[in-house]
């Protein structure tokens, strides 16, 4: 019989605490153990934590301060000895049976073994979220034709490919552990699954894909704008994420769209905090390839120019030492400057020439590399 870890990262986790330790400790599958990490909690979270320790043998604690979910992740799977893993979020379940029906899986020694996730809304509002592939068990070369076109975002669904969350799925140890130990050191707070779960499918050998839902996560209210998004520090943030997927894929171009894609999506997040909820906003600024904080020159004044330049402003992305456009008469009410005065700005990062036309747009970059611009400054909306 395999064993299975349970790592619970706690941070003020209030009444949700004791419905999740219930379920992972009430499995039908006993052999198991459970490490609950609190992350710096003030509400009390610890002395339960504690309080289950003293009743149950296979409960271990760590008391540590505050320092996010990913390192709180990494403690508790450094004080586990098990064949497999898995992290249940603190206020979230499963159901009772949850690791009983895995068992034949982890038997077969399947490197990844996955579940599917019920978004919890209320008793009577709940619903199940599938993969996109069929279910079945993958060998490595499965996964490679199969999952790795769209694993880490399907481009034409507008999502994930692969769902990222590491709590629907049963994981090999060391498998896991050394993907942790390279991304528990990330200051990250959205995407943090995703920091682990993609570069691990890489050397991933089996996966097995169940379509059994067990997995309750406990969806929060719609209107309200999660902290990790409201974050000031968001873009920062997101870009250092960016940074080290494409790092740790970097042996895999198929997935340099899909991870230009999917920050694109998860820039479009923070914009919630302007009560912007719409899913598709229209044009946005090349967040993934001009990176926050850079001095930045736009060529274009028209509407995607606006658009863009509403976006820095608005986001504090970037500084806009100037703004360029061949109709700049049209739009020195904004203070748009001839092309000319390109030559005059001593220090920028970035041209990001905003034209959607891509045949006017080309004209554009070759007519700055005939200037004398380092090519490798100038962004277009393609390419």
């Amino acid at each position: 019989m395999k064993k299975i870890g349970v790592v619970v990262p706690i941070y003020n986790a209030g009444p949700y605490l004791e419905p999740c330790i219930e379920s992972i400790l009430g499995q039908t599958y006993r052999c198991l153990e459970l490490v609950l990490v609190d992350d710096g909690s003030t509400d009390g979270s610890g002395a339960l934590c504690d309080k289950y320790r003293e009743i149950d043998k296979r409960v271990h604690v760590i008391h540590q301060e505050n320092q996010g979910m990913l390192p709180a992740r990494y403690n508790g799977l450094r004080c586990l000895e098990c064949d497999y893993a898995t992290f249940v979020d603190a206020d979230d379940w499963i159901e009772t049976d949850t690791y009983e029906k895995m068992s034949p899986y982890m038997e077969q020694e399947i490197d990844v073994i996955s579940f599917q996730i019920i978004r919890y809304f209320d008793s009577a509002y709940k619903c199940v979220s599938h993969d996109h592939y069929e279910a079945g068990l993958y060998s490595k070369a499965e996964i490679e034709e199969q999952i790795y076109p769209t694993m880490i975002w399907d481009i034409e669904k507008g999502t994930f490919g692969l769902e990222p969350s590491l709590c629907n799925k049963l994981i090999k140890r060391e498998l896991l552990f050394d993907e942790l130990d390279k991304a528990n050191k990330l200051t990250v707070s959205y995407g943090q699954d995703v920091a682990v779960i993609y570069p691990l499918m890489t050397r991933a050998q089996s996966l097995m894909l169940t379509r059994e839902a067990l997995y309750y996560h406990r969806q929060r209210e719609q209107h309200v704008v999660q902290p990790y998004i409201a974050d000031p520090g968001y873009f920062e943030k997101l870009y250092l994420l960016y940074a080290y997927i494409v790092r740790q894929t970097k042996d895999h171009p198929i997935f340099i769209k899909q991870i230009d894609y999917f920050y694109a999506d998860a820039a479009r997040l923070h914009l919630r905090i302007y009560g912007d909820k719409k899913k598709g906003m229209g044009y946005l600024f090349p967040f993934n390839r001009v990176p926050v904080g850079k001095k930045i020159i736009l060529y274009g004044a028209s509407t995607l120019g606006q658009i863009f330049y509403d976006q820095i402003h608005r986001l504090d992305y970037g500084d806009i030492v100037a703004w360029v456009d061949r109709s700049y008469g049209s739009y020195e009410q904004f203070g748009v400057r001839e092309i000319e005065y390109i030559k005059t700005v001593e220090e920028y990062d970035h041209i990001v020439i905003a034209v959607l036309d891509q045949e006017t747009a080309k004209a554009i970059k070759r007519d700055l590399i005939d200037m004398g611009i380092d090519s490798k400054k100038i962004v277009c909306m393609k390419g």
